[in-house]
């Protein structure tokens, strides 16, 4: 047995938590208190009482925290005796669950693009039933954007066994069609071979509560379950816990219902209610923030108090405060607020911060809503050569359709594209040319405007179709005249690109918005560039140092940075001191777990923070607690940023800026 547990370093609360005898505990755990020592000394307590270290099952959402866990929980135990406690995720544990009960049907997992061509000759087979006139962009290229979306729509689901809400997920041609999808999706996962990663869970979950003799010997293997995260469960991982657990129901839930973000996928701070109402839990709450100043710990408690569905909770900060200040102007304090005239500004000004090489080594992060501005900032300092870092695994924005679809246009127009981007093209927006006018080896209008020249078509079928070209060249042509961003205007205007996107948007107003940032962005990033021949030269760069490795940044010496590295003064500065290390670059959930000195909150603005249209209020809440997350990531000094826009285009504060002003 490990030495007599200490607890002369804990707190109240903490100490209730580990010295909890029998039964359910809900522990509240708000940001920076603690919870990952907490959960470790409950486990040396149950050692202590003599509980066999296999019966206890401590399960976390992230491979990264169940090893954290485990390593915190192994330097706790004074003696080096190594104790087979069982830690690992919610997939890891059903995993084994299934292999041991023999009802594993596969142990190869499929990733992400054999699932999705799994699924595309499935969306070939139903195209013809799908209503066309909602067919977006068609062809392989829009079902293989659209599968990505269906299968997210699956993983939805199988997560919470709700197949009305899962369809809506669903692009809306396919939704009336997702139950036969789903199925059809399903026997070609097991004809070839592999398990969908969300399978481990539902089969689980179906194997425990079928088998009355399966769910009996878990029962009894586990006889104490701790889950770390708990507000992140869906129903389906909910429902296994309970079927896991016996009378006297030792389960020790983590969690907090402000931090529930992952509601996409199903989570649901909900369960937090369910599981102390249910089970009549015993509630302790962690009140004690250890992690950011007091300013930052009351500012994050404003914004958050405004949500109704939540346990309330009074929290304070273990720091001392440095003292009332203003929010904004020249004398703000650990929490301030910038407004620009433009994202450009805002952007300038980011890059103005992060490029000051001051000495010192806080840790500082940018978090983002979303991945597309995440990179967005990432081309700039790539640009601008200021060393960042980027945890989060994406494909270069880059490689965004509309971003392809643009520098399609612009090299057709100069006589340099090719023939695959004339195909990605001369129906965006739709001009109803047919893929056969190109032939096989052409690559302009020209080879499609003999095509049809020669075509047995009715005479007016071929009269629209060629004043349709002769009208598709000419604007080519006006393109191939025009520097870069006139260029781009025109073909968002002229050439009737965004009112292609428009369109493709319908009936998915979040996606539009997306796309409008994406544009703006775009017209900033072109705007830096001499020449087209430089702008696709600086695309390549920046693809190819993503794919060498996401967790490195370029400092301006050229030097590949390891995420978080520091490095000597190089210029002699004073002995012993090292300079900052690279800014990271994070969405909020990439975030989640994670704590920096300081932290950059850019496009505090409606349709950002909140994302896009909020059809009611449990999704406004959400977007609450995503922002709650972003600001307690924050340990020194805080900064929110906001845009004002344009007349053409204004922006509005964010809503959760309100309680702050």
């Amino acid at each position: 047995m490990p030495e007599t547990l200490k607890l002369d370093g804990m707190n109240e609360a903490q100490r209730q938590a580990v010295l909890h005898k029998e039964g359910p505990v809900l522990l509240l755990a708000g940001p920076g208190s603690g919870k990952t020592f907490t959960i470790a000394g409950r486990i040396l307590c149950l050692l202590e009482r003599g509980v066999p270290p296999e019966s206890i099952l401590v399960i976390t959402f992230m491979k990264e925290a169940a090893l954290s866990m485990q390593e915190r929980f192994r330097r706790m135990c004074a003696s080096s005796v190594s104790y087979p406690v069982n830690f690992g995720t919610f997939h890891s544990a059903f995993y084994h669950i299934l292999k041991e009960s023999h009802a594993l049907h596969s142990d190869r997992i499929l990733k992400t693009s054999e699932k999705k061509n799994l699924l595309i000759p499935i969306l070939k087979t139903y195209e013809k039933k799908a209503d066309q006139q909602e067919s977006g962009r068609g062809g392989w290229e829009g079902l293989g954007e659209e599968a990505l979306e269906i299968l997210s729509a699956i993983s939805y689901y199988k997560n919470t066994i709700r197949p009305s809400e899962a369809a809506r997920k669903a692009p809306g041609r396919w939704r009336q069609l997702f139950p036969d999808i789903c199925q059809e999706y399903q026997q070609a996962v097991r004809k070839a071979g592999g398990i969908d990663f969300d399978d481990m869970l539902y089969d689980c979950r179906l194997l425990l509560e079928e088998s009355r003799e399966t769910r009996e010997y878990w029962q009894k293997r586990f006889r104490h379950i701790l889950i770390d995260e708990f507000q992140d469960v869906n129903p389906v991982q909910y429902q296994a816990v309970k079927l896991l657990s016996a009378e006297p129901y030792n389960l020790f839930a983590v969690g907090d219902d402000d931090q529930s973000i992952y509601g996409f996928r199903g989570s649901e701070p909900a369960c937090l209610k369910q599981f102390a109402q249910e089970f009549s839990a015993r509630q302790i709450l962690l009140d004690i923030n250890y992690r950011s100043v007091p300013e930052i710990v009351k500012a994050s408690l404003t914004v958050i108090g405004e949500n109704k569905d939540r346990f309330p909770k009074e929290l304070r900060a273990a720091a001392v405060s440095q003292g009332e200040r203003r929010l904004t102007g020249e004398h703000a304090g650990a929490v301030s607020l910038h407004t620009f005239e433009s994202s450009e500004k805002q952007q300038g000004y980011l890059l103005q911060i992060l490029s000051e090489e001051a000495l010192g080594t806080e840790s500082r992060a940018v978090l983002f809503r979303t991945n597309s501005y995440m990179q967005g900032l990432a081309a700039r300092l790539k640009a601008a050569g200021i060393p960042y870092v980027m945890r989060e695994r994406a494909a270069s924005i880059y490689e965004h359709f509309i971003v392809k679809d643009i520098c399609a246009y612009l090299e057709v127009a100069q006589g340099q594209g090719t023939r695959e981007q004339m195909l990605r093209i001369m129906n965006r927006p739709s001009r109803y040319i047919s893929r056969e006018s190109l032939g096989e080896g052409g690559g302009g209008v020209n080879d499609m405007i003999r095509y049809y020249e020669e075509a047995l078509l009715p005479p007016r079928q071929k009269k629209e179709v060629l004043e349709t070209l002769y009208y598709f060249e000419k604007q080519l042509k006006k393109i191939g005249t025009l520097s870069l961003v006139p260029a781009v205007n025109y073909i968002l205007k002229a050439a009737g690109y965004e009112g292609y996107l428009r369109e493709e948007a319908a009936g998915r107003p979040d996606k539009w918005i997306q796309w409008q940032e994406l544009l703006e962005w775009l017209k900033e990033d072109a705007a830096k560039q001499k020449s087209l021949k430089d702008w696709i030269s600086f695309q390549k760069e920046y693809a190819q140092a993503m794919e060498n490795g996401q967790n490195r940044g370029t400092g301006r010496d050229g030097k590949s940075r390891q995420m978080g590295e520091c490095r000597e003064d190089e210029e002699g500065g004073q002995e012993g001191t090292k300079r900052r290390p690279p800014v990271q670059l994070l969405t909020v959930h990439g975030a989640k777990g994670l704590e920096f000195d300081r932290v950059w909150i850019p496009d505090c603005n409606e349709g950002v923070f909140p994302h896009g249209r909020l059809p009611d209020e449990r999704t406004v809440e959400e977007e609450r607690r995503i922002f709650y997350v972003a600001m307690t990531r924050a340990k020194k000094s805080l900064e929110l940023l906001c845009v004002k826009g344009t007349k053409e285009r204004p922006r509005l504060p964010s809503r959760f800026l309100k309680p702050l002003l």
